[in-house]
């Protein structure tokens, strides 16, 4: 009896946090192609950022505007970087001098001057369900 008390405890505690925790779904517009693969990163130190992703995944791209639920982050601070992975090599295609020739885009649709912008200006605060819309460049 008492190990059947015990888990229900930790069964309801779980369905607790289900029905309380945060929702992050990320909202990505300007997709001119849709086809090939959309690569995420989030981030969550200034140290990591562009380096060491908290959270990294991939997502096929089957329509122009895609919204894509990310379950499972603690309230916290947090910075986005995505590529659209058109030719399927899995990296983000460069020209001369670096210049992206895939669309990307960053968290607050920041934009960096010769390279990705800094952490700080992607930052955003993750505490309650949010929608964050990026626009791919």
């Amino acid at each position: 009896m008492r190990t059947m008390i015990i888990f229900l405890v930790f069964v309801l505690h779980g369905a607790a946090q289900l029905l309380f925790a945060q929702n992050l779904t990320v909202e990505v517009r300007d997709i001119e192609k849709a086809e090939g693969h959309l690569y995420v990163a989030i981030y969550n130190s200034e140290e990591n950022f562009m380096k060491k992703p908290l959270a990294a995944f991939r997502v096929d791209v089957k329509d122009k505007v895609l919204s894509i639920p990310c379950q499972g982050l603690p309230a916290g601070s947090y910075a986005i970087s995505l590529f659209q992975d058109e030719n399927g090599n899995g990296k983000l295609d460069t020209a001369a001098f670096g210049i992206p020739t895939e669309k990307f885009g960053f968290s607050n649709d920041a934009q960096g001057v010769m390279g990705p912008p800094s952490y700080e200006k992607c930052r955003f605060t993750f505490s309650e369900d949010t929608t964050l819309v990026i626009h791919l460049k």
